[in-house]
């Protein structure tokens, strides 16, 4: 099997919602919230949920044109290419009855001659927790409390401190006082902590690293800064900059794109054309939230069930 194709697939699934394998089907992603187990006391950040759906085997021109680009191939090529990965595999889950793809997860033949897709837990294709790792939340022990009071006692005894000095305060300071507030925060409240984590630049508070600062001032300004802050989910912040696609279909040539706007628009849709590099996908309407996206792909897919949601 053609390991190279594999890779493509994973590097598109970090920017994209559905990647589709033409005549095989689509690797399908749900975002899911951040998670704290109450039993494990396992923190879990951000990430997708995986699903295969078999049904979902129509070429829209994201793999392929993705494979000619970085294969610096033509993209007639690129369909050459990936023809012989899906027989490939095809072969494999014929004759092994399972079938894994690196870093995404494995595939395997029921009794029904039905694909079961399992997701590889260690890869996390969510952008934006990139980093972050799956945390125990203990609470807070006596000894870190000691710890905590005797940083505060030193922190109170100088008036001024250099950006080391603040830095190493933080370094113990941070990690045991979020500890403590994790083991009595909810769900809701973790993914801020993770969205906010992210966009943190420590850095930024010092402007030069010999200019002693005075310590009280930073900290009663942090605190004011967090106390006025208006609760904001980032996500959503985000989110409403995306806009949301249901596309129609991929043409390599612009005549026939412009053909297929002009046969929606006629039918009362809000058609665009979207163009990439070598491919020019057809859109039926656009959204600005994906949650409008689905509904209206819901009723779409009635009258064409290869419709799917590109989000940029």
């Amino acid at each position: 099997m053609n390991k190279t194709v594999v890779k493509h697939i994973s590097s598109l699934l970090y920017d994209h919602d559905c990647v589709i394998i033409t005549n095989f089907g689509a690797f399908v992603c749900n975002h899911t919230s951040a998670k704290l187990d109450d039993v494990t006391g396992i923190l879990s950040p951000p990430g997708k949920s995986i699903l295969f759906n078999s049904q979902l085997k129509e070429n829209d021109g994201l793999l392929i044109n993705h494979i000619s680009q970085k294969e610096n191939i033509s993209l007639d090529n690129a369909q050459i290419e990936l023809a012989k990965f899906v027989e490939d595999c095809k072969k494999n889950l014929s004759q092994f009855k399972s079938l894994r793809f690196d870093k995404i997860g494995l595939l395997t033949l029921n009794d029904e001659n039905k694909i079961i897709f399992s997701q590889d837990s260690n890869i996390n294709y969510n952008k934006n927790s990139f980093g972050f790792q799956d945390l125990v939340n203990n609470k807070i022990s006596r000894d870190h409390a000691e710890v905590v009071e005797e940083s505060l006692k030193i922190i109170k005894s100088k008036k001024t401190f250099n950006s080391k000095r603040i830095l190493k305060a933080a370094a113990i300071l941070i990690p045991l006082i979020g500890i403590s507030l994790l083991s009595i925060t909810q769900e809701k409240a973790v993914n801020q902590v993770y969205n906010q984590i992210a966009e943190l630049n420590p850095l930024s508070v010092f402007k030069s690293e010999n200019k002693e600062i005075p310590v009280n001032n930073i900290i009663n300004k942090e605190i004011k800064k967090e106390i006025e802050k208006p609760s904001v989910v980032i996500e959503k912040e985000q989110a409403s900059k995306k806009q949301y696609y249901i596309i129609a279909g991929a043409f390599s040539v612009e005549a026939n794109a412009n053909k297929l706007q002009s046969r929606l628009n006629k039918w009362n849709y809000n058609s665009t054309v979207i163009r990439g590099k070598n491919i020019m996908r057809v859109s039926y309407d656009e959204f600005k939230s994906k949650e409008e996206a689905l509904i209206s792909l819901a009723k779409i897919r009635k009258e064409n069930p290869q419709a799917w949601i590109l989000t940029i």
